[in-house]
């Protein structure tokens, strides 16, 4: 009896390790607003902009998201004066605390926390708050260089020559390889421009994109089937004063429906896989083209829009290909959709 219950115990206690270390909790990735510096008098405040990843690191659409000023609230607050703000993240798993403000000079925190399904993850968001921009490059100046863009650990980076007094960088830190955003907004007192600094534009997208899938076997008769796609995500524009700059898009991909002989696919997430994808054109003809492989296919994004005051209006379009040298069975599809981008000014 001794030997077969230290047998049953040897063989339960590697299950046991495998299963716990299958069941990973939630995590926030933190895409806009960690490090920003917020001027009061320009009414200049980064929205926290994050998020939520499952353990298998795709986005989790539907996830409750409670943002919240901590230290007591007096730096900062939302819509109306509120310290909390909850919301739902979206297709591509991104939840902001929009109509978020800066009130008081000093620095603030905002503690996150992402429920989904009995999961919880939690973030701390920290920013530094100044009255005004000369009192922010000063503060810069006297940093003596120090002043990076706060990082995934949330140490200050090093080196630089602090916060220019010609623009403050209102800077957006990433999380384990999320995206890098942020806005410079120019000192007018000075009365001059920074050609480097940037605005970043946001919006949503959605369509229904419609896949032709053809196979060709080797022996019998070729089959055609069409898959119905549901798209949903976000495009992001960094914007320069003269229209150049970068592009980074998240999303996600569902399947709708099957028409024909065709096997059920599973689609994967939409993104441009880098974060520098360049845009040009200029402010009244903004473009960008990038063709990413995804699989079986190539994905082929191309933008085309102009700026008006605030926002950058345009349309997106996303066609499917087959890869250089050809699959079996092949893939393709296009669809187009009319996408408007916000920018920070008031």
């Amino acid at each position: 009896m001794r030997q077969l219950f230290a047998i049953g115990t040897f063989v339960l206690i590697p299950i046991t390790v495998a299963i716990a270390q299958q069941a990973s909790p939630l995590k926030i990735v933190v895409l806009e607003g960690e490090g920003a510096v917020n001027i009061i008098q320009q009414k200049t405040a980064v929205r926290p902009l994050i998020e939520v990843r499952a353990r298998d690191n795709l986005p989790v659409a539907g996830a409750s998201v409670t943002f919240s000023i901590g230290g007591g609230g007096q730096g900062a607050a939302f819509a109306g004066g509120a310290q909390t703000l909850t919301v739902t993240t979206n297709a591509a798993g991104q939840a902001a605390a929009s109509s978020f403000s800066a009130v008081s000079s000093g620095a603030v925190q905002i503690q996150v926390q992402a429920v989904y399904q009995g999961q919880i993850a939690t973030a701390a968001i920290s920013q530094t708050n100044f009255a005004t921009a000369a009192a922010a490059a000063q503060a810069g100046a006297g940093a003596g260089g120090g002043g990076g863009a706060g990082t995934a650990g949330g140490a200050a980076g090093g080196g630089g020559g602090g916060i220019s007094g010609t623009t403050i960088g209102i800077i957006g830190g990433a999380v384990a390889g999320g995206a890098v955003a942020a806005t410079q907004v120019v000192n007018q007192d000075e009365g001059e421009d920074d050609p480097n600094a940037f605005d970043g534009y946001s919006g949503s997208f959605s369509g229904t994109l419609l896949v032709n899938s053809r196979f060709v076997p080797t022996v019998g008769p070729v089959t055609n089937c069409t898959l119905t796609w549901a798209l949903a995500g976000t495009l992001r524009i960094e914007l320069k004063q003269n229209g150049t700059g970068s592009a980074n898009l998240q999303g996600t991909q569902n399947e709708v429906s099957i028409s024909g002989n065709c096997i059920p696919s599973t689609p994967g997430p939409l993104n441009l896989n880098r974060e520098d994808t360049p845009v040009t054109g200029g402010p009244s003809a903004i473009v960008f083209s990038v063709s990413r492989p995804g699989g079986a296919t190539v994905y082929n994004y191309r933008f085309s829009g102009s700026l008006s005051g605030n926002n950058i209006t345009g349309t997106l379009t996303i066609e499917i290909t087959p890869p250089p040298g050809g699959n079996n069975p092949t893939f393709t599809g296009s669809v187009s959709m009319p996408v408007t981008l916000t920018g920070p000014r008031p």
